[in-house]
C-alpha cells in the first residue's frame, strides 16, 4: 500500500528534523538531509502537478464552447 502525498511529506519532515540529533557521521547527516529534502521537492512536485490537473475544467465533448460576446465599437 502505497502512503499519501501528505502522509509521506509529514514522514520527511520527521526524518528532517530527527537527522541532526542521529549521531550519524557529518557527512552521512549532510547527505541525508539532502536526500529528504529532494524528498520533499519531490512530493511537492507531485502535489503541484496534481492540483493543476485537477483545476482544469473538463469540456464536455457535446457542449458547445461558449463563444465571446461582441463588444459595439465607438464611431468617432
Amino acid at each position: 500500500m502505497l502512503m499519501s502525498r501528505t502522509s509521506t511529506t509529514i514522514i520527511l519532515g520527521i526524518l528532517i528534523i530527527l537527522t541532526p540529533f542521529s549521531g550519524l557521521p557529518v557527512a552521512i547527516r549532510s547527505l541525508l538531509l539532502v536526500v529528504f529534502g529532494l524528498g520533499v521537492l519531490m512530493v511537492g512536485f507531485s502535489m503541484r502537478k496534481h492540483e493543476v490537473s485537477s483545476a482544469a475544467a473538463p469540456v464536455m465533448p457535446n457542449e458547445p464552447t461558449p463563444e465571446p460576446a461582441e463588444h459595439p465599437v465607438a464611431m468617432g
